[in-house]
């Protein structure tokens, strides 16, 4: 492994596209390189051409590029591109990927590079069942999702939690929802809103949403103050504690299976779920509870039953 000065202009950023673009963290790449100069080289390979191909640091390199800058200080890899993206990976990138970008590493190296998924897992320090997983996300996820995270306009929590469930219900009507929520810049709340509203709604209802989805977010904000309008506070409090709770379980219900996924699994088990007997018991204490006091069949029942003893 060597140092050596590069050409910025130059050099092959082919792989930049297994990362996400992050304006906010660039511009203060830029303040510091502007301030310090490079403090942290970019690491390459050399292709049989003799061209420079980054591998990691492409932050980096966009940045110098955007001050004008002619020349980079790189580590030089001595090794075939898929190891040394695997290495970038293991040894010093990694906590920086989100899952997106995982998912677009393990793909490169298994489908791109042949790995098998034991010798990819491997490589990246993972499970076969983690790298399985992460395949699927960005296999199952349409391009409008995956080209609206690689640019920055849509999160990767945001396709993950909210939009990858939607792709396996409809992948095509997830395409043109990804479409709309790019253009409007939508926040990951509305996303998740949309989402949910979406699963209940019939055909129409579907089509009218993807239509103008922004329109629908509005006439939604609008309804719900109408009809705050008319609650005490003490309901309010209520109205606001159920959806917190709709929105916990279905968190919950999704992300479960993952955390007791892989090898750990009967240790996470173990852990988890004592706090799940707790939860259950109040659970069950509160539909004991909304069964009386929100069925009006109940309600009617018991204002007979006081009516005749009294």
């Amino acid at each position: 492994m060597k140092i050596v000065e590069v050409n910025v202009a130059a050099l092959d950023v082919r792989y930049g596209a297994l990362r996400v673009r992050d304006r906010r963290r660039e511009a203060q790449l830029m303040t510091s390189l502007e301030e310090h100069g490079q403090q942290d080289a970019i690491s390459v390979i050399e292709d049989g051409a003799g061209r420079w191909v980054v591998v990691d640091g492409h932050k980096r390199v966009r940045a110098l590029k955007r001050l004008r800058r002619d020349v980079a200080k790189a580590v030089v890899l001595e090794m075939p591109a898929a190891e040394a993206l695997a290495a970038a990976y293991r040894f010093g990138s990694g906590p920086s990927y989100n899952a997106i970008e995982e998912g677009w590493l393990v793909h490169e190296l298994h489908r791109v590079g042949k790995w098998d998924l034991g010798k990819t897992a491997v490589s990246i320090g993972r499970s076969k069942s983690w790298v399985s997983g992460r395949l699927g996300l960005v296999e199952i996820l349409p391009e409008a999702v995956l080209e609206g995270v690689r640019s920055g306009k849509i999160g990767a929590y945001t396709a993950t939690r909210h939009l990858l469930p939607f792709a396996r219900a409809n992948a095509g009507d997830c395409e043109s929802l990804a479409v709309k929520v790019i253009e409007n810049g939508f926040r990951s709340r509305e996303v998740e809103t949309l989402c949910r509203y979406y699963a209940a709604a019939g055909l129409e209802g579907k089509r009218r949403m993807l239509e103008d989805p922004a329109r629908f977010l509005k006439a939604l904000e609008a309804a719900k103050h109408r009809d705050g309008g008319n609650m005490s506070s003490e309901e309010a409090r209520c109205l606001k504690n159920l959806e917190l709770i709709g929105n916990v379980s279905l968190g919950l219900a999704r992300s479960l299976p993952t955390a007791l996924a892989g090898e750990t699994a009967t240790a996470a088990r173990e852990r988890l779920r004592p706090a799940w007997e707790r939860a259950r018991r109040r659970w069950t204490e509160l539909v004991k509870t909304a069964s009386v006091v929100l069925d009006s069949d109940a309600e009617a029942k018991m204002a007979n039953k006081e009516t005749a003893h009294a």
